[in-house]
């Protein structure tokens, strides 16, 4: 009996050094920001050295997303308006989130078209918060896309100022006119007279 038992330890410690794989990828942010720190002799040979991470204070914060998002205080905003103002959502078979997304490519993939209107332009922006929180965006069936559609994604990004309510992001103007961010959601159909209600968040701080 003890050395079934004994075979049946072997089994179990085999299993806990054979690794195992996965293909679930991390979500994890890999967005930061450090400094290098060295002390260096007068021949030039490292003494001490040293990376560490930083942080971005209240300030900083609010000036970021000042720079980035409509409806702020940043005089440039007008510049190169409209900024990142727009909420889409989008029916691409296979939504990218890839880092080499852009405007251009997420248009391209959503097939959604005329008449439809599946962006809603964003305005409610507070810096003082150090964090965006976009207003509910209402994208319903009939109206943002045909009934029935399957919707596999959302971006962030510029849409034509003004307009309430467009057709793609808007790839028209200055040099703030950008694909900011994109989602991958779960695949939903929205049905005849539903509706998908969307709310976006960027915390900095």
């Amino acid at each position: 009996m003890y050395k079934f038992v004994g075979f049946g330890l072997l089994g179990f410690l085999a299993l806990l050094i054979i690794p195992v794989s996965s293909s679930t990828q991390s979500d994890d942010p890999s967005m930061y920001g450090m400094a290098h720190v060295s002390l260096v002799d007068e021949s030039g040979n490292v003494l001490i050295e040293n990376q560490m991470h930083n942080e971005v204070v209240d300030q900083g914060t609010a000036y970021m997303l000042d720079h980035a998002f409509q409806g702020g205080t940043n005089p440039n905003n007008g510049d190169n308006a409209p900024g990142v103002n727009g909420l889409c959502v989008s029916n691409a078979i296979s939504f990218s989130t890839a880092d080499s997304e852009t405007i251009t490519t997420f248009n391209t993939a959503n097939n959604i078209g005329n008449p439809f209107t599946n962006c809603n332009e964003i305005l409610s922006f507070n810096p003082a918060t150090q964090t965006f929180i976009s207003t509910s965006s209402i994208f319903s069936a009939g109206t943002a896309f045909a009934d029935s559609t399957t919707i596999t994604g959302v971006g962030v990004c510029s849409v034509p100022g003004g307009s309430g309510a467009s057709l793609d992001c808007s790839i028209v103007g200055g040099k703030n006119h950008i694909l900011f961010s994109v989602i991958d959601i779960p695949d939903t159909t929205v049905g005849s007279g539903s509706q998908l209600d969307v709310t976006y968040t960027l915390n900095l701080d």
